[in-house]
């Protein structure tokens, strides 16, 4: 189920390998992809994430963790044994 909607800024996460849940950078929901639950097209805010800022990507945005990413990320790395 689609949560955000075009203009949305989000935090978006991904899964590194051996460092666990990471957060990626904040982006601006542009458009949402057609039945694929919770992903989006999106454009970052920040040239850090090492993606070019105002091009499109299509990510996975987690809902859960919107409200505080930081712990989030430690709670989610805890549970899986990658804090």
């Amino acid at each position: 189920m689609h949560k955000f909607k075009k203009g949305d800024t989000v935090t978006v996460f991904y899964m590194h390998p051996s460092k666990g849940l990471m957060i990626e950078g904040k982006a601006t929901v542009v458009r949402r992809v057609a039945d694929v639950d919770e992903q989006y097209g999106v454009t970052f805010h920040d040239t850090r994430t090492g993606e070019t800022p105002g091009e499109e990507y299509e990510r996975f945005v987690d809902a859960w963790g919107q409200a505080d990413p930081k712990k989030y990320v430690r709670e989610f790395n805890k549970k899986i044994g990658k804090s």
